[in-house]
């Protein structure tokens, strides 16, 4: 089974290409000119859509959301805040801070449209049992 995951968009082609550097996929023009997906190394794929034009766009809260998860690292909160850096540069913004937790260091971030979604970047070995 594949699991895959919709993402409507106002621009699916930039939205595609954000998104295809945060994961380092190539994006694959889909069915027309306002679709395109990129599969992942697990069978699943992410696809961008332009929805029908009477379509309502949800403004509330976000009780779903993409992680997008890094290698471990020894120092996972320099590596979330090099992604980040990255990340402002391809027109994404910060919704928090980074944050340091047991598992590793995480951060909430916003799309060129609005959507939040995680990065995370979890110890390396055995340092997540040693984190006070």
């Amino acid at each position: 089974m594949n699991i895959n995951f919709v993402i409507a968009s106002k621009d699916p082609k930039v939205l595609s290409n954000f998104y295809g550097k945060i994961n380092s996929e190539k994006v694959i023009k889909g069915f027309n000119s306002s679709h395109y997906f990129i599969s992942l190394s697990n069978r699943s794929k992410i696809d961008f859509y332009r929805p029908a034009k009477d379509y309502e766009w949800n403004k509330k809260g976000n009780s779903a959301s993409l992680c997008f998860q890094g290698k471990p690292s020894i120092q996972p909160l320099k590596a979330i805040e090099t992604w980040s850096s990255e990340l402002l540069k391809s027109g994404g913004t910060v919704k928090s801070s980074p944050k340091l937790e047991k598992f590793g260091a995480e951060q909430w971030m916003i799309d060129p449209e609005g959507n939040h979604f995680l990065i995370l970047v979890p110890f390396l070995g055995t340092l997540f049992k040693d984190f006070n």
